[in-house]
């Protein structure tokens, strides 16, 4: 019964990402959760896996993109666009991060407690296949998702920023799926760019 109770008690604390609002909207009515995007994240590395050309272990993927936000429950969301601006800020978050990661792995306990948190800590990493292409995924998912709404109410900041060319390369080099990925959902925000009146051309000078 113990057990029992202990699985309810994570579930009751992670059901914080449902309501845990980023940065992306969905709608004017409604912004994506937490909640959504992991489990949009999932959906991607369980499309994405027949093609990877490296040896890859799906469920640990499943399970790193599972829990690779659990800490926004006790600490929210930070838009990246913000972390990558902002040295401080971005050290903050990464401090604290480690810090409710620990909560997390002590609140749960036992070996699950444990192998959430030695997942988490691989993810931040990015030591090892399964790492890299969560991370690789994670950003591809966050660019495709806020280009499929209207852009305007995005921060001036935010625009180049968020067009970035590059992910692919970053954290999984060689894996052709994932560089067609990042090709066409980058054509696909340049586009948008360009429909609300910017010159794409002159981010890059």
């Amino acid at each position: 019964m113990q057990r029992a109770i202990e699985i309810l008690e994570v579930l009751r604390f992670s059901s914080k990402l449902k309501s845990q609002e980023r940065t992306i909207k969905l709608s004017w009515e409604r912004q994506e959760s937490v909640a959504d995007h992991s489990w949009h994240l999932c959906l991607m590395a369980l499309l994405v896996f027949p093609h990877l050309e490296n040896k890859i272990d799906l469920l640990k993927v499943l399970k790193m993109a599972l829990v690779h936000d659990l800490v926004e429950a006790e600490i929210g969301d930070i838009p990246y666009g913000i972390t990558a601006t902002n040295e401080t800020i971005k050290k903050e978050k990464e401090k604290n991060e480690r810090k409710k990661i620990k909560k997390i792995r002590d609140m749960v306990g036992g070996d699950l407690g444990k192998e959430i948190y030695d997942l988490w800590n691989e993810f931040e990493d990015m030591k090892t296949n399964e790492a890299r292409l969560v991370k690789t995924l994670d950003s591809l998912e966050a660019q495709f998702q806020s280009i499929s709404f209207d852009i305007n109410y995005w921060d001036d900041y935010f625009y180049k920023v968020a067009l970035n060319k590059n992910k692919a390369q970053m954290f999984c080099k060689g894996e052709d799926i994932l560089e067609k990925l990042t090709i066409e959902i980058a054509r696909r925000m340049e586009d948008e760019f360009r429909k609300i009146g910017l010159d794409v051309d002159k981010m890059w000078e």
